[in-house]
């Protein structure tokens, strides 16, 4: 009986699952005629440069290096 019930489950999970995507895909509009203008911009963001890159990791460094060197004499003997 329990098998049974997994195998219910499964299948009653497989058939909402197709549903979903076929509900999904019917939105989906490919006829010319129907789809409204659209625009492109193209932008930059800025943390695609390079330098943004280099500069954070070079400020993370040096915080590491900076609070590593002040919590060495914290240390109690």
């Amino acid at each position: 009986m329990r098998n049974l019930r997994t195998w219910v489950a499964a299948w009653t999970a497989a058939c909402s699952s197709l549903l979903v995507t076929a509900l999904a895909l019917a939105q989906t509009s490919t006829d010319p005629s129907t789809v409204t203008s659209t625009t492109t911009t193209t932008t930059t963001s800025w943390y695609a440069e390079p330098w943004v890159w280099a500069v954070g990791i070079g400020v993370a460094v040096f915080l590491i290096v900076v609070i590593a060197l002040t919590n060495r004499g914290a240390r109690e003997t």
